[in-house]
């Protein structure tokens, strides 16, 4: 009977021993799984974050079934931080051969680990646990496998925190993920109820957030796969501009990778836009690319991060880029379009009760070499472009009233305001060819090979397309508050009303030489010296001013001298071939060409420049025109 009672115990010693003996044998090994999880989690935070945000080995006490690691998260401090910016995290590890914590939840995972992880105070998080009640703000639940797979259940907790002037509300949130050996791959989300951060002025308030990702590194250390983002509502409320509210905001980003060459496509959805509770309607875009470097797009996001890390850490007068940076910035593109990628819009869209606007493009760009000296491009890298745009008009009408409505119009009249608005604007671009409508919408079609625009199929400048998009979009569209007055002309303001100054100056810095008069109907006329432009005199003509030393309309005139005959047909055929300014032939058999700026709803100064300059350049070529017609 002893000797039985002497062999069952031996065998349970024996069993102990080896079931320690066991566990000692895997503490043993997460141990060096933890000191190898150190340097490749450095690798990776330097990859995808910062090389000066370090994790580094504080304290390792291992025992035979548990052991206890201490780690210290270190971020760059700024040169007016007080304390150096360090959060401990305690890792508690059991490491039984079987253990009866996850038998008693019925797993039954041989030789594996699992780790308890919390934050410790440090000076730098001391406000933080004093503002969770002593707590630590994590509390994570990790079961590590023989395989070096890490499944994690982590739990952040709500916390109230004011620093300086800042004050951040943060409701908690979950995280649950798999992690591959040395991060071979990532897959989880990460829920936030809702955070809140406001100083008093500006107040950022996110509610029902969700990050997702299921992706592995790629040779250029780009996270290759499926990751996004769901936030439920956004709303950004400031003292100076208007509240901008964003609901169910869902973001999406695919990547794929072969020979280091990315394929991919992003896509943003916003249910529903609104600003100041003014509705502007749902927005939508997909944009997809191909062939893009994939180490160049890693060098760039990595040159991001350190412009971005020198102005958290510099004076706030220093200097944020060098030459280095922009010599860097400029070999990378070079190096990106060597490939001759393609980036895509399939489509963007705008859609509101009253109606929807897309915009669909599609661009390829082409090897260009570098400018001698590194910075810039010695050429045009657009090889094509081709992209439609489609206005609905009742659409444009409604987001034209929401605006004028938001700056504190009545409903009728900026309804009646915004009608005129956007039939001028499309009265405008119908004249010049620039789109059709077709039902509701105005169609306009765009285009882009070997240096020229075509717009709906006809040949456009690029200085003329840009004027023509400036004069059409007023500034004022844009504005929430009036333009303020100022010693000098302002370049960006945009100019309600078109008074003898604003030409006079233009002309002046284009040394031109003019006399300002009065017309017949004692509106303000300047008579500009054609130089060498080929006209026999140019006037620039008020309209409709009256007494009002200002106005929005001005018609450009350049009159040619009638000693030659001019044939109808050398008019004509311009008009066929040119719609930006109309010629003709007057009554004196003189040939005139004319052009007209309108400052309806307002317009910025650079355009009216350039307007200028184009009818100047009009001149020359007609004049060109009409001595090789004799």
């Amino acid at each position: 009977m002893n000797r039985k009672i002497l062999s069952a115990v031996s065998a349970l010693v024996l069993l102990f021993a080896l079931y320690a003996g066991t566990s000692w044998y895997i503490g043993g090994r997460v141990q060096a799984e933890a000191n190898n999880a150190i340097d490749s989690l450095n690798t990776y935070i330097a990859k995808n974050w910062s090389d000066q945000v370090r994790v580094t080995l504080r304290s390792y006490q291992r025992g035979v079934f548990t052991s206890e690691a201490s780690y210290l998260l270190t971020f760059p401090a700024s040169k007016t931080a007080t304390l150096s910016p360090e959060v401990l995290v305690v890792n508690r590890i059991t490491h039984d051969a079987l253990s009866l914590e996850q038998i008693a939840q019925g797993k039954f995972e041989w030789l594996s680990a699992s780790i308890h992880t919390t934050l410790a105070p440090t000076a730098f998080t001391g406000a933080l646990f004093k503002a969770t009640g002593g707590q630590s703000l994590i509390d994570g639940h990790t079961q590590l496998n023989v395989k070096g797979v890490a499944k994690l259940d982590w739990v952040i907790r709500p916390v109230d925190h004011t620093q300086d002037t800042v004050r951040s509300r943060f409701a908690g949130a979950t995280m649950v993920a798999e992690l591959g050996p040395t991060f071979h791959h990532t897959k989880g989300e990460l829920k936030v109820k809702a955070l809140n951060i406001t100083d008093g002025k500006v107040t950022l308030d996110i509610k029902a957030s969700r990050l997702h990702t299921d992706t592995h590194p790629g040779q250029s250390g780009l996270s290759i796969g499926i990751s996004g983002a769901d936030i439920g509502e956004l709303t950004l409320t400031s003292l100076n501009f208007p509240t901008v509210t964003a609901k169910q905001i869902n973001t999406r980003l695919v990547l794929n990778e072969k020979d280091n060459l990315l394929t991919g496509q992003s896509h943003y959805d916003i249910e529903r836009l609104s600003i100041d509770k003014k509705d502007w309607g749902t927005l939508q875009l997909t944009a997809s690319y191909d062939k893009l470097n994939g180490n160049t797009v890693k060098s760039l996001g990595d040159l991001y991060t350190t412009i971005l890390t020198r102005l958290l850490n510099s004076e706030p007068e220093a200097d944020l880029t060098t030459a280095a940076d922009l010599k860097q910035f400029w070999g990378h593109v070079q190096t990106l379009v060597k490939n001759s990628p393609t980036v895509r819009l399939d489509p963007l869209i705008w859609q509101t009760a009253n109606g929807q606007s897309s915009i669909t493009l599609s661009t390829v760009l082409a090897p260009v070499d570098l400018r001698s000296g590194g910075l810039g491009l010695n050429g045009n890298p657009l090889q094509t472009i081709d992209a439609t745009i489609a206005i609905s008009r009742a659409m444009a009408v409604g987001v034209r009233t929401t605006a004028l409505e938001a700056n504190g119009i009545k409903p009728a009249q900026a309804k009646s305001t915004a009608e005129k608005d956007i039939a001028s604007a499309l009265d405008v671009a119908a004249k010049l060819k620039l789109g059709a409508l077709k039902g509701d919408r105005f169609v306009a079609q765009l285009s882009f090979k070997d240096n020229v625009v075509k717009v709906n199929g006809q040949v456009i400048s690029a200085e003329t397309l840009l004027t023509l998009a400036s004069s059409l979009v007023p500034a004022s569209w844009l504005s929430t508050e009036p333009v303020a007055s100022a010693d000098g002309p302002d370049e960006a303001a945009a100019i309600r009303h078109l008074d003898p100054s604003v030409l006079a100056s233009i002309l002046s810095a284009a040394d031109f030489t003019f006399e300002e008069v009065k017309d017949e109907q004692g509106d303000p006329l300047l008579k500009v010296s054609p130089g060498d432009s080929g006209a026999a005199k140019i006037d620039m003509v008020f309209v409709g001013c009256g007494n009002d030393p200002s106005c929005e309309d001005v018609l450009l005139r350049a009159t040619y001298s009638p000693n030659k005959p001019v044939a109808l047909k050398v008019a004509n055929d311009w008009n066929l071939r040119n719609r930006w300014a109309r010629a003709f032939v007057n009554d004196k058999k003189e040939a005139v060409i004319e052009m007209d700026i309108s400052a309806y709803g307002g317009i910025g100064r650079d355009a009216v420049e350039g307007m200028v300059n184009t009818f100047f350049k009009i001149v020359r070529d007609f004049s060109k025109e009409l001595e090789a017609s004799n």
